[in-house]
């Protein structure tokens, strides 16, 4: 992985908002870490139509798709737990006969939408493929998500400690002064009417495994600290 680095900032100040920072002379900074990743889920939706005047013919071909589709996206590993398909959907359908005046019937609609979750997503490809073999004919959005990505977020929010450390260092020695001990620290931005010095570090994308065709994109993923420190007397 390849990291980036932003900012970290920096501010002497005193101030009424004590609670956040000293009054005594101080630095106020960002640690920033982010990465882009390989989404490791998809989680796909996918629906079955069916037109037909008689109601019977058209829930019987919508329950064989159904049907052959939860078997394929089994076959592909996603469990059960991980595949939702919907209630029947039925719609009478109509259609105006302007020499006539009077809406004629044309048939019923029938449909049901699956949802599943895809843990390899480089198979993508080859389960939309089966899809479209076994009769599915609506292909709706799908999502490409980064679910396990706790050892990520670790990484990034130790890294952007590393930045906020560094950068307050950094500072100091620019101004010639030291850092002194650590006042206070938070992963979220402190209520002080300044910004902080940012000092950042990005790591690079992953590589892409997915087809050229169906290139999911990356997903970024940050960690920020703030953190206030002492100057030496």
């Amino acid at each position: 992985m390849r990291l980036f680095t932003a900012a970290l900032s920096i501010f002497l100040s005193t101030s009424a908002f004590a609670e956040s920072i000293p009054s005594s002379p101080h630095l106020y900074v960002k640690g920033y870490s982010e990465v882009s990743v390989q989404p490791d889920t998809a989680i796909i939706n996918v629906a079955i139509n069916e037109k037909n005047k008689n109601l019977q013919d058209a829930k019987s071909n919508v329950d064989r798709v159904v049907a052959r589709a939860l078997d394929i996206a089994k076959s592909f590993g996603v469990k059960g737990n991980h595949i939702h398909a919907q209630q029947l959907n039925v719609y009478k359908q109509t259609r105006y006969n302007r020499a006539t005046n009077e809406e004629e019937f044309t048939g019923f609609k029938v449909s049901r939408n699956i949802t599943l979750k895809l843990k390899n997503v480089d198979r993508y490809p080859e389960l939309l493929q089966a899809f479209v073999d076994s009769g599915i004919n609506q292909f709706n959005n799908t999502q490409f998500i980064v679910e396990d990505k706790a050892d990520i977020m670790n990484e990034l929010k130790q890294n952007a400690i590393k930045q906020a450390k560094l950068g307050a260092k950094e500072l100091a020695d620019g101004f010639g002064v030291k850092v002194g001990d650590l006042y206070s620290v938070s992963f979220s931005p402190m209520n002080v009417p300044v910004q902080p010095y940012a000092r950042g570090k990005v790591m690079a994308a992953e590589t892409m495994s997915l087809q050229d065709s169906y290139s999911t994109g990356d997903t970024k993923l940050t960690a920020e600290v703030y953190a206030v420190y002492y100057i030496k007397q």
